[in-house]
């Protein structure tokens, strides 16, 4: 066998039997409109949530909303990414927040040039005037920031 024949079979091999192509569909998790699974609104989600953490999964970006007056939790609202401040660009991702004000997902996601985050409901739309270069929203709204918030 050549060393192009060896190599082709090498590379088939790894695409057989190292891709495990269901594992990416059947494992996603996403919040999604009226949805109350989700649990602890307000508070670091990803201090469980992440790799080979307490919570036995991770997400790439997870937080909650209130309302405007930092009350109570504001659901189905919607969390748009995108690469650019203008906005004007086809987002990158789209979250629906749940029925308890929370959202999440595992779906991969590219921080590394950081992204610019949008909270809209339906009589507002807010945007973060800095790039974010993580998911964990919670980490800083709440904390040293205010909450997520929208009217």
């Amino acid at each position: 066998m050549n060393k192009i024949s060896k190599s082709l079979l090498l590379i088939i091999t790894i695409i057989v039997f190292g891709c495990d192509i269901n594992k990416n569909i059947s494992d996603i998790v996403i919040s999604t409109y009226g949805s109350t699974k989700s649990h602890n609104v307000g508070k670091d989600c990803m201090a469980c949530h992440i790799n080979g953490g307490e919570a036995g999964f991770g997400f790439t970006i997870a937080g909650s909303v209130y309302d405007s007056n930092l009350n109570i939790p504001y659901p189905n609202v919607l969390i748009t990414l995108f690469s650019d401040i203008e906005i004007s660009d086809t987002p990158i991702e789209v979250i629906e927040v749940d029925g308890k004000g929370n959202f999440y997902s595992n779906i991969p996601i590219d921080w590394q040039n950081g992204l610019f985050a949008s909270i809209s409901s339906d009589t507002e739309i807010r945007n973060m005037n800095a790039p974010i270069f993580d998911g964990s929203c919670n980490s800083c709204h709440g904390l040293t920031s205010p909450y997520i918030n929208v009217e």
